[in-house]
């Protein structure tokens, strides 16, 4: 089913929200084909066995997958940007990177011990339906007994004085205000927790996207695609645990993170 919203259906709004993402992330090839692994990255990495397979989903320049490359890793990088994974390849030579989508994932069936999709690659997704498709690929490639990550940007983060969560409320209501003052003519404001942003990792990037995610959102997600019992979502601290503590429905970080377990059992 298409769902409308206003005079725009969701796959307008998806292949719209796609388009934005394209220039942006080809703007940022520059930071990313050369920017280390993070902390908790690096403690992810070493935690596991030397023969894990690792996909990074959303790979982009390649960051990750370069850096675990150079740790003697198997690690294979996914991304839908043709720009991007020039640059990937270039940083990157003896990496391996396959072009496709989250949501298509071209690649085998239980192929990967990691499944990790990182540093907000899944706000990138503009519509349920793709944050759903995504979900369910990301789970099908995933090996028995092996764990996706999903790292996303929080709704109810606050930020320094609280300011950030407070321009967030405050811009989504003055869309609706906005919206009903011009009589419901026009485009439509984005819809709750969308926002674009300025780049700010690159001189002359286009501006970005990105949608938002409540605990309870990634876990409505898990349920729809019948997985909720392997679901968790935790903070990037709970990520290097196993299991992976919860955290509160209003968790206040910056990222949150739903892992999903896969049994040895588990097809």
């Amino acid at each position: 089913m298409t769902t409308t919203h206003g005079d725009i259906t969701e796959i307008d709004y998806g292949a719209m929200i796609s388009s934005l993402n394209q220039a942006h992330y080809a703007g940022e090839t520059s930071f990313y084909d050369t920017a280390p692994l993070r902390t908790c990255e690096e403690a992810l990495y070493h935690g596991l066995g030397t023969e894990a397979r690792i996909l990074d989903v959303g790979c982009g320049a390649g960051r990750v997958t370069r850096a675990i490359t150079a740790l003697g890793g198997n690690v294979v990088g996914v991304d839908i940007n043709e720009a991007a994974l020039t640059a990937a390849r270039l940083a990157c030579p003896h990496g391996t990177f396959v072009h496709g989508s989250m949501s298509a994932l071209p690649l085998p069936t239980a192929s990967f011990d990691q499944v990790w999709c990182l540093r907000f690659s899944f706000n990138a997704l503009a519509t349920e339906a793709e944050r759903l498709e995504t979900l369910h690929e990301l789970w099908r490639v995933c090996a028995p007994g092996g764990r996706v990550l999903v790292e996303t940007f929080n709704w109810h983060y606050a930020g320094r004085f609280g300011l950030v969560r407070i321009a967030n409320v405050l811009d989504m209501a003055a869309r609706a205000v906005r919206w009903q003052g011009q009589r419901r003519a026009g485009s439509r404001p984005l819809p709750a927790r969308d926002i674009i942003y300025l780049a700010n990792k690159a001189s002359g990037a286009a501006p970005g996207y990105a949608h938002l995610t409540t605990a309870t959102e990634l876990y409505l997600l898990a349920s729809a695609c019948g997985i909720r019992q392997h679901a968790s979502v935790t903070s990037e601290a709970g990520v290097l645990s196993t299991p992976s503590p919860p955290i509160r429905s209003r968790h206040r970080r910056y990222s949150m993170w739903l892992v999903l377990s896969k049994s040895p059992e588990q097809p």
